[in-house]
């Protein structure tokens, strides 16, 4: 199995004037580490918790027979952009009749969905778009995760070394919990 990016979103869920006014930072001095720190915030917080905040693009690639569903790993899921299976005769984009399709905050393809349809498919891809429609539409605690923990990396920039551990603030996990993955 492996996830890949294929559109990265288009716009950051908090503006560089946001996170300079979150830090108490004026000029443009340090405008570029700013910027950076809030994309890796953002990124950060994106892989911890299994979300995609803004619209961006995903291949899911799965190599071993596939069962009648597959889970799609972050969410929320805007769209199922395209479906192949790989096949001895090469790839094939199956219809959308050919499975369903459940959008939202856990994205799911069952196959199978059609009359006929056999439950198990061999080597699938998955083409989606995950995350919020604008960066307007981003939960307001998701914005302000990504301000603490960009406001974190910032006061604690010379923190991090190969005998220090690299920590985020204990506030992380409240504001993003509702939207935390819980697998059973």
């Amino acid at each position: 199995m492996s996830l890949t990016l294929t559109a990265p979103p288009a716009e950051e869920p908090v503006s560089l004037a946001d996170l300079k006014a979150h830090l108490r930072v004026d000029g443009p001095a340090e405008d570029a580490l700013i910027a950076g720190l809030g994309v890796a915030a953002r990124r950060s917080i994106e892989a911890r918790f299994g979300v995609a905040m803004v619209a961006q693009g995903w291949r899911l690639a799965l190599d071993a027979p596939v069962p009648c569903a597959v889970e799609l790993p972050i969410g929320p899921v805007i769209s199922i952009d395209a479906v192949v299976r790989m096949g001895p005769s090469g790839e094939e984009a199956l219809a959308p009749d050919a499975y369903e399709a459940t959008v939202g905050g856990a994205g799911r393809v069952a196959f199978g969905a059609a009359p006929g349809a056999t439950r198990k498919f061999g080597a699938v891809v998955i083409d989606f778009t995950a995350g919020h429609a604008t960066a307007a539409a981003v939960p307001a605690p998701m914005a302000l995760a990504v301000k603490a923990l960009a406001a974190h990396y910032y006061e604690f920039r010379e923190e991090a070394g190969v005998d220090r551990f690299h920590t985020s603030p204990q506030s992380l996990n409240a504001l993003m919990g509702p939207w935390r993955r819980v697998r059973v």
